[in-house]
């Protein structure tokens, strides 16, 4: 069957299917499946003892089978694991331990979002009464506050094997066992584990005011820095801000276990404190993560202040590879101080990976880069990094009192990514004050994205300060976009300063978009002194856009100095536009070394716009020239008869023998009032644009049905597999369309699971031609080829493919059904290059 999809203009789509059948251990597609051991093991015996039996409720065990990742990327649930058989020994194999509820994306992370079940159940358990001994806080449910449990003196096999030793070393337990430190151990016992996710576990655990630490205290009891493989430590959302610390806390350790041991690690890269409730980070909290920290994401938490000893996590999280850290949501940061220096040592570092709210990238450019004795000192870098964010006033504000700071990267960041904040008067200051910050390419995308930036002041100002910056492209961009900011003065004033800016094409642009600008006085100066300029095309826009800048003196001199410029098409829009240019003598004299340029065209525009022109003397004169056919003595007679009539008998012969001698000649010449309306020539007019061609114009239809790859085996990567259907596309493909396929990622009907595999077509047929044509092959870094591009001319197409193969698996995951999707588009190019 085939699936017909509208996409642009139209779209075919094939729909294929395969299943995959795993071999080996696990499961695993093509692989060996290998599980390193960790450097320390549970016992066998607690190894084999499954989480239902360790009292953990089975919606939290269903959640870690639904969310965590096994070495082979497939959910345990995916492996078959249930409640009943998932054991400490599984946990201590997972890659991604999760106990949140995550997502996948289309670029292969995950978005983690609180689980309500872990939620609602560790939200429920008694934080609330104490009962003396070693903790602040026991209960039948729980001990916090032993420093013995978090730091690992207490191994986590302990407490999975006997209990929760009432202290370190102890031979005595807590009856019952408490059964968030039971989910602790096991949390902890995931050696091999890169990824853990503990996003939103405490977010119903309430506020305990006998206990004000309940949150840090109870997360103190992962022991991150005894999960030596840990990549990725997810804590987001587990109202730890909400906390108290120092003198307020009733138990004054539990933050310092948290932080020493829970937030402590030589292997995390990236950290997640996002939606904490964090009001301040103090100069402790990070201390304990090393220098490979790559990504910190602390958005959501409304944080005013920032220790100075929080510079070094900052700066090294924004300067890695693809780094980043994100501040959204602390509108209220004060930019001053310990917490600038933070910030601007991130910004320095990575800039663009630092992620501020708007309102804070304001302040600290107008604190830290208006005040330019303000310390610390922003970079150009970090500079560039917040110029997508800041407003006109800020940035006005920058420049009037510290211009310097705006450097050409930093101008041309804010030309293509916030046009906006420029004004017509912060770009004359600037230009005053700190004229190399301009750039020829800073214009042109000012010009296209904010064309009221430009003024007549700024490119009078340009010119003075830096006149290398007004260049062809960035006059045309402004002619094009800034309609008022070119005066004829200015034109002149550039023709003196930066005469290379003038060429045909800025020319033209001028002409099109600011044809004021070009006054007669103007257009000769060019014309005098610099005739490079005036081509076939930049003299039909100067008619076109401001014919009365053109007169007979100028088009002689044209002529003279720019012979390639007089074509017929320039010299017919010049008649459309101005036919006095045209005068009797000026077209004679061009008929001398132009013969060509004079056809029944320009004769019949000339005619329509001034038919008094056309006299005995200029028909015997084109003759003598060459610049007469049958065609041009037509268009002469409708127009004008008497032209023909009063030649003498003499010059009627001569006319007669210039245009070719035939009886049919001769009858024009002398009978020229005979001559049909519908034999002349038509006068030139402007040619509007092509409307784009309807779409019953093009079609594409696919033969061969849905393609199916059955189910296969799969032994390695570099096995192929074959479709064994042949399909076949057809259609037309109108002028200015293009022709492309394209594949879609192959996936699970759940969309859990996708791969994007190399399709080769084999065997290709151009029926339509009767010859071969190369294999077509879509790979994972181009999943869409283009087979006819902007066509020149309607054409039929009729391709045939005898074969498709399929051939790299990586993601493809054993005992799945997939389905992709193969598209075949066309489109119209030249409505798209027109919006």
């Amino acid at each position: 069957m085939v699936n017909a999809r509208l996409n642009k203009r139209r779209l075919r789509a094939v729909v294929a299917f395969l299943t995959l059948i795993g071999l080996g251990f696990g499961g695993v597609v093509g692989y060996e499946a290998t599980i390193a051991q960790p450097n320390q093991v549970v016992r066998a015996d607690t190894a084999s003892t499954t989480l239902l039996q360790l009292g953990i409720p089975k919606a939290v065990i269903q959640t870690m089978l639904d969310n965590s990742l096994m070495s082979d990327g497939r959910t345990p649930t995916a492996a078959g694991e249930t409640v009943n058989t998932f054991t400490v020994g599984d946990v201590q194999k997972l890659k991604t331990l999760s106990l949140a509820t995550r997502t996948k994306n289309a670029d292969g992370t995950y978005t983690s979002k609180a689980n309500s079940n872990v939620a609602d159940w560790l939200g429920s358990l008694d934080y609330t009464a104490t009962t003396g001994g070693a903790s602040p806080v026991v209960t039948n449910d729980v001990v916090l506050g032993a420093d013995y449990l978090s730091t690992g003196q207490t191994a986590a096999s302990t407490i999975l094997d006997k209990g929760v030793p009432k202290w370190s070393g102890g031979d005595q337990y807590y009856t019952p066992t408490p059964i968030l430190n039971v989910l602790m151990a096991v949390i902890n016992s995931a050696t091999n584990a890169t990824t853990l996710d503990l996003t939103g576990m405490l977010s119903k655990v309430p506020t305990q005011s006998a206990y004000n630490t309940v949150h840090m205290a109870t997360m103190a009891l992962v022991q991150t820095n005894k999960l030596t493989n840990l990549k990725t430590l997810n804590l987001g959302g587990n109202r730890l801000g909400s906390d108290q610390q120092g003198s307020a806390a009733i138990d004054g350790s539990a933050y310092y276990l948290f932080r020493s041991n829970t937030l402590t690690s030589n292997s995390v890269t990236d950290l997640d404190l996002s939606n904490n409730d964090f009001t301040t980070l103090d100069g402790n909290i990070l201390s304990g993560i090393g220098s490979q920290i790559s990504a910190l994401n602390l958005g959501g938490n409304n944080i005013t202040s920032i220790d100075y000893n929080n510079g070094s996590v900052f700066s090294n999280a924004s300067k890695s590879d693809g780094g980043s850290v994100n501040l959204a949501g602390s509108e209220n940061l004060n930019v001053s101080g310990n917490t600038a220096y933070v910030i601007a040592s991130a910004l320095n570092s990575g800039g663009a990976s630092l992620t501020l709210d708007d309102k804070t990238a304001n302040d600290l450019a107008t604190n830290q880069l208006a005040s330019q004795s303000a310390w610390p000192g922003v970079s150009s870098a970090g500079f560039q990094s917040i110029a997508p964010q800041l407003s006109g006033s800020t940035v006005t504000t920058i420049v009037s009192q510290n211009a310097t700071a705006v450097t050409s990267n930093v101008l041309q960041t804010l030309a293509t990514t916030n046009a906006d904040a420029l004004s017509a008067n912060t770009l004359t200051s600037l230009a005053d004050k700190n004229a190399n910050a301009i750039t020829a390419d800073a214009l042109s995308s000012i010009a296209a994205n904010n064309a009221t930036a430009i003024d007549d002041k700024v490119v009078s100002s340009v010119l003075a300060n830096k006149p290398t910056a007004i260049t062809s492209d960035s006059l045309s961009a402004i002619a094009q976009n800034s309609a008022g900011a070119l005066t004829s003065n200015l034109v002149s004033s550039i023709l003196e300063k930066q005469p290379d800016a003038i060429t045909s094409d800025s020319l033209s642009a001028i002409a099109s978009g600011s044809a004021d600008a070009l006054s007669p006085a103007v257009v000769s100066q060019v014309v005098n002194s610099n005739p490079t300029a005036i081509t076939a095309d930049s003299l039909s826009a100067i008619a076109k856009g401001n014919g009365a800048a053109l007169n007979a003196d100028v088009l002689a001199t044209v002529a003279k100095t720019s012979p390639d410029a007089i074509t017929s098409t320039s010299l017919a829009a010049v008649a459309a536009n101005n036919a006095d240019a045209l005068d009797a003598t000026t077209l004679a004299t061009i008929a001398k070394t132009h013969p060509d340029a004079i056809d029944a065209t320009v004769i019949a525009t000339v005619a329509t716009q001034n038919p008094a022109t056309l006299t005995p003397d200029l028909v015997t004169k084109l003759a003598d020239a060459g610049a007469l056919d049958a065609t041009a003595l037509k268009t002469i007679a409708v127009n004008n008869p008497a032209a023909l009539t009063g030649l003498s008998d003499d010059d009627k012969e001569k006319v007669i023998a210039a245009a070719g001698g035939s009886d049919k000649v001769g009858d024009v010449v002398n009978n020229p009032t005979t001559v049909p309306n519908s034999e002349a020539a038509k006068p030139a007019t402007d040619t509007p644009v092509a409307a784009p061609q309807s779409d019953t114009q093009g079609s594409v239809a696919v033969s061969g049905g849905n393609i199916g790859f059955g189910q296969v085996n799969l032994g390695g990567t570099d096995d192929v597999i074959t479709a064994p259907t042949a399909i076949e596309v057809a259609g037309t493909i109108p002028k200015s369309w293009s022709l492309a396929v394209s594949a879609t990622a192959w996936q699970t009907a759940d969309g859990q699971h996708q791969f994007q595999p190399t399709l080769t077509f084999g065997t290709v047929q151009d029926k339509a031609n009767n010859k071969a044509l190369d294999a077509i092959q879509l790979t994972s870094d181009g999943r869409t080829k283009v087979l006819v591009g902007n066509a020149t001319a309607a054409q039929t197409f009729d391709v045939q493919m005898g074969s498709i193969q399929m051939t790299h698996f990586d993601g493809a995951v054993a005992g799945q059904a997939y389905t992709g999707t193969i598209n075949w588009q066309l489109s119209n190019t030249q409505s798209a290059t027109q919006q």
